[in-house]
């Protein structure tokens, strides 16, 4: 019949969506800027609400896990930012002030 759907049509696509997507590639410790390049974003901030996103549909006990390996990420970046001599004070206040933000949103429910 010429109206019915096909079966491939009705059928789960076998692609991870974009935010299950940035949720694997930060577990593997790629950037938010990488991922946003990646999976097609235009901004890193994009790729951390897909990483969000997709982190708050596990159950329980993964968040948690998640959670801590991405603390364990920001506080890593927080301190390399601390040791730049390249960078202002005020700059670095800035990039703190990012990373205390996207710390919060982590552990939103």
């Amino acid at each position: 019949m010429a109206n019915e759907p096909s079966a491939q049509s009705t059928e789960p696509s076998a692609q991870p969506s974009p935010d299950e997507q940035a949720l694997e590639l930060r577990c593997k410790g790629r950037s938010f800027a990488a991922i946003a390049k990646a999976l097609g974003f235009a901004r890193a901030s994009q790729a951390n609400e897909a990483f969000n996103r997709a982190l708050r549909t596990r159950p329980k006990k993964d968040q948690a896990t998640i959670r801590d390996e991405e603390n364990r990420r920001l506080d890593d970046l927080a301190d390399r930012l601390r040791s730049r001599t390249d960078l202002s004070k005020d700059q670095v206040d800035n990039q703190i002030k990012i990373i205390t933000r996207m710390r919060e949103v982590l552990m939103a429910s």
